[in-house]
């Protein structure tokens, strides 16, 4: 993983030829914090890059496990909440594409 790429691992089943991997560059990826654990994945790039990245994400059920991790510090384990619609930004003529996950919290 390069340090500067964010990676999404979704969890299928209990081995890692069942999960699916996305990585993306920074440079495509904003992340906004909300309240009560919730967090906005803002992508932004060409039409090609974010179908890949909305590929990704379709078809993923709610609440079903998604993995974080960001530049290499570590897997963080969130719950899919839901995705947005791709949108063209005729300012800049990129797309914009979000996807909401919600931090899952382990209690020990």
């Amino acid at each position: 993983m390069d340090e500067s790429n964010i990676l999404f691992i979704k969890k299928r089943g209990k081995t890692k030829k069942s999960e699916e991997r996305l990585e993306v560059d920074d440079k495509h990826v904003t992340i906004q914090s909300r309240t009560g654990g919730s967090v906005v994945v803002n992508f932004k790039g060409s039409e090609g890059k974010i179908n890949d990245i909305a590929t990704f994400f379709h078809g993923v059920n709610e609440v079903e496990p998604i993995v974080l991790n960001i530049a290499g510090a570590g897997e963080v384990d969130h719950y899919f909440r839901g995705i947005s619609n791709i949108t063209l930004n005729e300012t800049d003529g990129l797309y914009n594409f979000s996807v909401t996950l919600q931090f899952r919290s382990t209690v020990v």
